[in-house]
């Protein structure tokens, strides 16, 4: 249940239990009034038949009554018992019935009835005592009071037996429940209107603040709550804004993070882009001071292709400085028509000079594709780098670059016989900062993955151990310029 759900059940629930105590407070205390009052009834109809009752015998001693003073005093007693409409008893001394009158008639029908000796005995140390007692299923109070004559003698014992009449209490009570039973439904109503505000009112700020919160933004900037009463509820609100304060000192922290890493992984990105094209010219270089011959026609060609491919190397590099100097980002893809085969063969002519066999296998037909020129000889580059590395240990090192047509796909297959790619680290190989060479980065075949799914193509490989090893690159074919 929500919280104000369970307040307002809370607050019903403690009205329902002070109005059903109240009820039975006001039963239990209108019983008790009922029932003192009938004492107090009681009390004032025995006086009364007393002092009448003394009055006549005051010259009469009851245990030595004649006849005609028996009579006299049945009348009396008879006039008694009709005006106060009561049962009256007379007991002597030692507890026997002397005489009993109803307000119809004298009658001896309890006649064989004696005070109890219990009673006899608090008698004589009580003048009157009040015993409840039943009979025939009736509740009685029964009043026993000693008669005395002018020298203070007991001469009788009065008995009074008060029957309460239950059906006139009941009445009563009804009564009294109905005039107050208006007033306890309004006093519900009334509870039930200010538990409804109270709940509303102790919960609506804490809905306030749950929605803030749900609407807490972890990369944004999010606004504190104010609270301005220093209770439970400013208790949380400050908890709240001390969260904020501590969310925002560690999202600026987690960016400042961010933007150093970032920085890390792009100037690593950035030194192997520049140090992809090296050592091709490295070699080539090297190649050409080893055989310099200026005189041999044959040789001069090779120089100048090989200085032409040095140039577009060297203008790659310029490029690639000038961007990350700009605004310290990767080149801009230049999206142009490109042959494959014209691609590979520049790229197998830096490798040349290289100590393995390299084969290319190109069809005549020329194969074009839509693709930045400098991404694709990055990522030609960097396949026969890393073929280059995996076949170093092999004792007949040999490279493959097979170009084909497989459906409305071109695919270059770079296949070495070198000692493969192991189980546990063919799912690595495409992560960055994954790499097997004691000097790469780890961001070649990373960065080769992402300039290939850039151009609609993808890159995949498939090894064993022991060799070979197969990596595919495979292109849309786009439709040749008419010239």
């Amino acid at each position: 249940m929500k919280l104000r759900t369970r307040i307002t059940l809370s607050m019903l629930s403690l009205v329902v239990f002070s109005l059903l105590v109240i009820g039975i407070v006001t039963i239990w205390f209108f019983s008790k009034q009922n029932e003192e009052y009938h004492r107090e009834r009681l009390q004032r109809k025995e006086r009364t038949i007393k002092t009448e009752m003394e009055f006549f015998s005051k010259e009469v001693e009851l245990q030595e009554a004649r006849d005609v003073v028996v009579r006299e005093f049945e009348e009396e007693l008879l006039k008694l018992a009709s005006a106060h409409r009561l049962e009256i008893n007379v007991f002597n001394t030692n507890g026997e019935m002397l005489v009993s009158a109803r307000p119809d008639s004298i009658h001896s029908e309890y006649i064989h009835r004696r005070v109890p000796e219990t009673t006899l005995e608090e008698l004589e140390s009580f003048n009157r005592i009040i015993i409840p007692e039943r009979e025939e299923g009736r509740d009685y109070l029964s009043d026993y009071t000693n008669l005395y004559n002018d020298e203070g003698e007991r001469i009788a014992i009065l008995h009074i037996p008060y029957l309460q009449d239950i059906n006139i209490a009941e009445k009563d009570l009804e009564d009294f429940l109905s005039s107050i039973g208006l007033v306890y439904l309004f006093i519900f109503m009334g509870g039930i209107l200010l538990t409804f505000l109270l709940s509303r009112s102790i919960t609506r700020n804490l809905t306030a603040l749950s929605e803030r919160m749900e609407r807490v933004d972890l990369n944004g900037e999010n606004e504190p709550f104010n609270w301005h009463s220093d209770d439970e509820v400013g208790k949380l609100v400050d908890t709240y804004n001390a969260m904020l304060l501590k969310l925002e000192e560690s999202r600026q922290e987690l960016a400042k993070q961010e933007r150093e890493s970032a920085w890390r992984e792009m100037a690593r990105q950035v030194a192997h882009e520049i140090k992809n094209p090296l050592t091709p010219i490295r070699l080539s270089v090297q190649h050409l001071q080893a055989t310099a011959a200026y005189d041999d026609p044959e040789w001069r060609e090779k120089f100048k292709r090989t200085m032409h491919t040095i140039i577009q190397q060297i203008d790659a590099l310029s490029r690639i400085a000038t961007e990350f100097s700009d605004f310290a980002k990767m080149p801009k893809a230049q999206i142009e028509q490109v042959s494959l085969q014209q691609s590979i063969r520049e790229v197998a002519e830096l490798f040349s000079n290289v100590p393995f066999r390299l084969r290319v296998d190109v069809p005549e037909e020329d194969i074009v594709i839509q693709m930045d020129r400098e991404q694709l000889g990055r990522v030609l580059n960097n396949l026969l780098k890393n073929a280059k590395h995996a076949v170093a240990e092999s004792a007949s090192p040999e490279v493959l670059i097979q170009l084909s047509i497989q459906g409305k796909e071109a695919v270059i297959e770079v296949r070495d016989n070198g000692e493969g790619i192991s189980e546990e680290l063919k799912d690595k190989i495409f992560r960055p900062n994954f790499t097997t060479k004691s000097s790469g980065t780890g961001l070649g075949l990373s960065i080769s993955s992402q300039i290939m799914e850039s151009v609609g193509g993808s890159i995949a490989f498939e090894s064993k151990e022991g060799g070979p090893t197969s990596f595919f690159l495979r292109f849309q074919l786009a439709a040749k310029e008419s010239k």
